[in-house]
């Protein structure tokens, strides 16, 4: 193996130890009380509005966006309490 090659070994080497960190504390999150206290306040705000009916109604849209943009921001908050630089834009 070459230089190039050690090196590139190495960066894959720390962005997938970077990768599985980032999982590890998202499963961290997700089984965490407050997330659960996170959700069950949400769902009593919105149960009511929902019917077992196949149609979806206008009024899901902005819950269901209210509801992604809770979740991101708790997780975000929270990834960024635990891993220092830590930035949620994807890369590729």
């Amino acid at each position: 193996p070459d230089a190039l090659d050690s090196l590139m070994l190495s960066f894959s080497s720390a962005s997938d130890a970077q990768f599985h960190a980032v999982v590890g504390h998202l499963e961290d999150i997700v089984m965490n009380d407050k997330f659960h206290l996170l959700q069950r306040n949400f769902m009593k705000k919105y149960y009511q509005k929902f019917e077992d009916i196949e149609e979806n109604k206008l009024v899901y849209t902005p819950i269901f966006n209210e509801c992604i943009t809770l979740v991101e921001k708790y997780t975000e908050e929270q990834l960024l309490e635990w891993i220092l630089g830590f930035n949620m834009v994807l890369r590729h």
